[in-house]
Parts: structure tokens; sequence; C-alpha cells
């Protein structure tokens, strides 16, 4: 993938537009159109690409930074193979017919891919609508009507999407910096871009529109870096089996799974919605506020009521509304009317002046205790909105805490809202999305301090691992159940009970004498998922006839439970002592972006109530940790009473290992430790089972 070069796709001190110039509308003659209309200071060369030997209109062509090519698709590759004789090593494909139709235009972006390669040329579309860049006056897209400039950055593989965006920017006065229609992703994607907006100067926050992905782990392991330093918020496509679908018919890519991209973009530290509202306000809040050092909130309003509509709104965030300072208190205290108390809310009165609200606003937001600031305002009688948000629009930018305003109403105030936002405030029409936006800010802001993943040291004897894989993938066999995964747990030193499998109750019997009871007793059988649900285990056996008389009790019982299923005997297995908590780790590898490993408790509860957490290989420690801290019942692993705390660093271990196992070797497609047994003293892996790939995949 060329990237090298992307920088010639925004800032070209010469460009070709390569296409049929001959009447009136042709893609070629709109990009020259607006590209003259955006104040271009660069040369533009037409190229009239037509008649028995186009080539040659390329003849005198020199010092080319970037062509536009404007063709139909049967006449791309020629166009390409002329322009990269010339020294042109980036270049825009806006015509269709590639990928997206399938037959031969798959091919045919194929034959592209292969050449962009072969030639060292970065290579943006093809089906795309180009790119544009406010600071160096370029418009090379099929966009006529573009917004003003701004510091946030957008990107999109949707042309449609392209348009919509960029005319509700353009209304809602949403300032751009750059802009790029990514269409098919042969070459330049989401990475790519994210890459490239790195580096902008002129770029301060990252908005796009994803619609399946190229390369998730490249994806997500630039955007780890990108959203340290600047912050991105995408709108998610195909996060349902019919999205997906539709996504391959529109641009011929396939998608990961919902989970497995949701977990990527948030392990990543991008911001995900999921409506263009969001995707504005959130836009127009990182790109005009400084990020929130804390959580506390002061609400400053006109009305009691409003007030307390705001405060409500902040159930279930992490916002917490704040107690003014003495100092800012008695400052207050002597603006508001006699009848009223300096507190948070801060109701300053309908009968407030403009001044009044600047002054209120300016005390709260100098208040040391105080993060963010959100003025609520209701229209009413005696009060004059136009002078209230002119006075607004003054406040010092130099205040620390993040502001927003809510003006309640809609066609009445619609003025005053668009002037804020010209002005730099963001403005709402209800508490509650502007509460949203702030929470947002304050989860980004602490994402952002977060520490970077530390590297951890795995105990391992891989080639021992890799040996028994490979005899495993040799004789075909790659359904693995308990005792079988024994060999890899070895190779990777974890822990596990001892464990037999009995194929009758007599040999049952004699392995819980040597085991030494008392013992476990599990049916094996690769059909049934959860056996505590077919009643498929006996604990604290205490005698082998005891073990005996379980194994044909516990046999017959699932037999005759599930019929279809197919019962190979019965695992014996020594007996962790203790109260040990039962918790189920998973692992399965995604097509787009690797190892996906899945947390939760044991048992078919973790399903029904959908309770456990997910993650990216490679894990961090920080990962391993928040993995257990995001479930609801992360109580019962820890201290309760009666009980010593579990040992969490043992368990910590087992998911890190699993993360390693799952990126040593790419063969273990699904991978499942259930249960895993917690205690005090450390974690066992009570149950296994492993699927690889066969070496023909």
């Amino acid at each position: 993938m060329r990237d090298v070069y992307l920088h010639a796709l925004f800032s070209p001190k010469a460009i070709a537009v390569v296409g049929s110039l001959d009447g009136e509308g042709t893609p070629a003659r709109v990009i020259l159109s607006n590209l003259e209309g955006s104040g271009y200071q660069g040369r533009i060369a037409p190229v009239n690409w037509t008649g028995a030997r186009p080539v040659d209109a390329l003849a005198a062509l020199e010092d080319i930074d970037l062509a536009v090519v404007c063709l139909p698709p049967e006449s791309v590759l020629e166009a390409l193979e002329a322009v990269a004789d010339r020294g042109v090593r980036s270049a825009i494909v806006t015509s269709a017919g590639f990928r997206e139709i399938g037959g031969k235009g798959y091919y045919l972006e194929e034959a592209v891919i292969q050449l962009a390669e072969r030639r060292n040329m970065t290579l943006l579309g093809p089906n795309c609508l180009g790119v544009a860049s406010w600071a160096d006056r370029m418009n090379a897209s099929l966009v006529s009507r573009l917004p003003a400039e701004g510091n946030i950055a957008f990107f999109s593989p949707s042309g449609s999407m392209c348009n919509a965006i960029l005319d509700w920017a353009a209304s809602e006065e949403i300032g751009f910096s750059k802009f790029a229609s990514l269409g098919n992703r042969a070459v330049i994607d989401e990475a790519s871009m994210l890459q490239f907006l790195a580096e902008d100067p002129q770029t301060h926050v990252v908005i796009g529109y994803l619609e399946g992905m190229n390369n998730g782990r490249r994806f997500a392991r630039i955007s780890q870096t990108i959203t340290r330093e600047k912050p991105v918020i995408m709108l998610q496509a195909g996060m349902t089996e019919h999205g997906q679908k539709a996504i391959s018919s529109h641009v011929g890519a396939l998608t990961g799974s919902e989970r497995a991209y949701q977990t990527a973009l948030k392990q990543a530290g991008i911001i995900q919605v999921d409506n263009l509202t969001t995707l504005f306000d959130l836009a127009r809040m990182f790109g005009t506020q400084p990020l929130p050092k804390g959580a506390s909130l002061a609400i400053v309003t006109n009305s009691g009521g409003a007030g307390i509509l705001a405060a409500d709104g902040m159930a279930g965030t992490s916002l917490h509304l704040t107690r003014l300072g003495r100092e800012t208190a008695e400052r207050l205290g002597a603006m508001l009317p006699s009848h009223m108390q300096a507190s948070n809310p801060v109701d300053i009165g309908m009968q407030a002046s403009p001044e009044q609200y600047v002054r209120a606003v300016e005390e709260v937001a100098r208040d040391r205790q105080v993060h963010m600031v959100l003025v609520v305002i209701t229209p009413g009688l005696g009060v004059d909105m136009s002078a209230i948000v002119s006075a607004l629009a003054s406040l010092p930018k130099s205040l620390d805490a993040s502001l927003a305003v809510c003006l309640l109403g809609q066609e009445g105030v619609l003025e005053e809202k668009r002037f804020l936002q010209r002005s730099g405030l963001p403005c709402y029409s209800n508490p509650k999305a502007a509460l949203t936006s702030l929470e947002t800010m304050i989860r980004y802001a602490q994402w952002k301090t977060s520490s970077y993943p530390v590297e951890v040291c795995y105990r391992r004897d891989k080639a021992k691992a890799e040996r028994f894989l490979e005899e495993c993938l040799e004789v075909g066999k790659t359904e693995l159940f308990g005792f079988e995964v024994q060999p890899l747990l070895q190779a990777y030193e974890l822990q596990f009970p001892r464990t037999e499998l009995a194929r009758t109750s007599r040999s049952a019997a004699k392995i819980a004498k040597r085991l030494a009871c008392p013992v476990a007793l599990k049916i094996a059988s690769p059909h049934i998922e959860y056996k505590s649900d077919v009643g498929g285990v006996e604990l604290g056996l205490q005698t082998p006839e005891e073990v005996r008389q379980a194994f044909l009790h516990l046999t017959s019982r699932v037999q005759c439970m599930r019929s279809e299923a197919f019962v190979s005997g019965c695992l014996v297995q020594e007996m962790i002592l203790g109260k040990p908590t039962e918790v189920c780790i998973r692992a399965l590898r995604d097509p787009k972006f690797g190892p996906l490993v899945r947390f939760g408790l044991s048992g078919s509860q973790a399903e029904i109530f959908q309770d456990y957490s997910l993650r990216l290989a490679p894990l961090s420690l920080a990962d391993a940790s928040g993995m257990m801290r995001e479930l609801k019942v992360f109580s019962l692993l820890k201290r309760e009473r009666g009980r010593d705390a579990l040992d969490l660093r043992a368990l910590e271990d087992v998911l890190l290992t699993v993360s390693q196992m799952t990126l040593d070797f790419p063969e273990i497609y699904a991978l499942e430790f259930d249960p895993v047994l917690v205690t005090p003293r450390g974690a066992w892996i009570a149950g296994a089972r492993m699927t690889l790939l066969p070496h023909s995949e």
C-alpha cells in the first residue's frame, strides 16, 4: 500500500484532469470547474482523452503531482499507465464499474491495484468523488457545494454519504479542513487517511463514515496512535447482518462482525455514533471547546424548572453537579435577586440582563471546582434572546471550562442558535444532547491521558506448542476437547486440574482412585456446550463407587435429554478445594480484525443477560483488568464476607495468555476455557475446547 505520496492528494502544485472535455456536465468538466471555483493557485492541465490515440494528449505534461482520472472503467488502466510514464505518483480515479459491480469489475480493480504497486503510485478510489483541502484552496472533487473552512477532517467510502454530510455541514455552518471520498479503497483506505491526518496541522478533529473495512487490524493499530492526539468520531454502518449484506453489494467489501467492529473502535479510543445529529454535535463540541479536566459540571439557567431538567439528564453519566466555591457563591449572591440562592444549578431568573448572564457564566467557569458549564435558557416574557446570545458570544476564549449552551425551543430561536454556532459556542435544543456531548468529552479526555499499553512477557514453550498443533493437523484433528488440549496448556504454563477420559463406569472408578477423591465427573460430548444445563456435572464425589454410580446416572440422563448428542464418556477431574468462582474465556478469530477475546461468568446466564466483555488481541494489562471490571457481576470476583479475595492477577494472566496463544498460532480459529476455576490461590482451566484451521485453509 502506497502512503508515501498521500500529501500530493491534498497539496499538489500541479493537477492533470484526464477525461472527456467535450460537452457540459462531464465528470472532468465538473472537476475543472470546481478547481477553478475554489481558487486553486497551482497549475491545472486539462487532458481531453478522446480520439484514436488519446494517450498522445499527455505527451506535453511535465511535473504533474496529481492526476484526476474521469474515464470509463475500460480506459482507466491505460490512462494510469500513461500518467505513471510521465512521473505522476498520485492519482484519483472517480470512475465507477469496478469491484462494486462484481464480475469483470472485480478483476479490473485487481489490475489497478497491481499497477499502483508496480508503479509505486498512491491511488484514491476508484468509484469516488475526489478530495478537497481548504488550506490549499483546492476542490478536486465532484462536489460543488462545500462547507466553510474549519478544523474538522472528514472521509467516507460512500459517495452519497459524502454528499449528505458535506451538505449538512454547510447548512449547519461547520467548518472542514480536509475531505476525502475513499470509494472502493483499492489502495488508500481508512487507515491511510488516519495516518495522514494525524500529522495534518489544519486538522484538530477527525470524523468519518465507516462501511466495512479492508484491513481492520491496521486501522485499529493506527487509530490507537492518532486518538492520543486528536479525537476521532466515526459513524458506523453495517453493524447488522442486513447492513453487512448491503455493504457487500454497495462497494464489494466484506465486513467483520458487529462485535469485532465495536470492540476494535472502542479499544482504539474511537468515539462511535449511530446518527448524523450526534456526529455533528460532537464534531462541533470537540472543534471549539477545550477538553475538560474533570467531570464537575455547573448549570447556569434562567429557569428553575429547566435547571432541574438538566440535572435529571445527568443520571447514568459520569458527570456530577459540583458545589461552588465560597468566593464564587458570594460573588454570585451579590448579583442575584435577594430571593435566590447561589447554588448549583445557578438560577439567575427570567429578568436577568445579558450582562448578568455573561458575569454568571464567567464566575462559574473560573471556579476551580468547575470543569464544564452548561447554560440553559428558556424563552419567555422579557427575555431578549438576541441580546443574551450576543453577550454570550463575547465570552473570553481563555476560560478553562468547556462551555455548552442549550436554547429551549425550535423555530423561534433558530437564528440565535446559528449565531452561537458561528461564534464558536456549541448550541443544543435540549439539555440531554448537550450533556451527551459533555460526557463524551470527559470520556475522551480520560482516554487521552491513559497510559499506553505495557508490553507483557509470557512464559511459554512455543516450540512445544507448535509441535503439538502440527501433530494434530497432520492427522486431521481440528476439534479438541477437554484433556486433549492439555499439551497446549502445559506449553503455556497454565494450571489445570488433572483430568482423564473414562469411557466406562469401571474405568471412571479406577481413574478416581488414581486421582484421589474427591473428584468431579463431567459429561464428555462435543455437542453439549453448557454441561450443567443438561445435568451433565457431578461434584464432590468421595469414593470410586460413587463415581461409578454417578457415571451411569450421568450418561443415562444426558442421553435421554439429548439423544442426538454423541457422548464419548465422562471426564474424571480432581476437585479444586475451596469455593471457586467459575468464569469463561473464549477467543474467536474475526476475518477482519483477528482474534477477539471474550470474558464472562461460566454458564448460560452470561448469554441470557449479555454480561460479558470483549477485546481484540493483543491484550494489554489494562485490557485484562478492564475486562473483569466491566462485568455487572464484578463484585462476585472481589472479596466477599466470609471469603478471601480471589486471585485476580492469576485470572489476568490467563486472559493475557489466551490472547498470546491466538497471536502465536493463526491456525487456532476458536479457543474456549470453560470453566476457569478462580480461587484465592490461583486459576485453573477445568474445561477446554479448541478448533483448528486445516492446512488447506
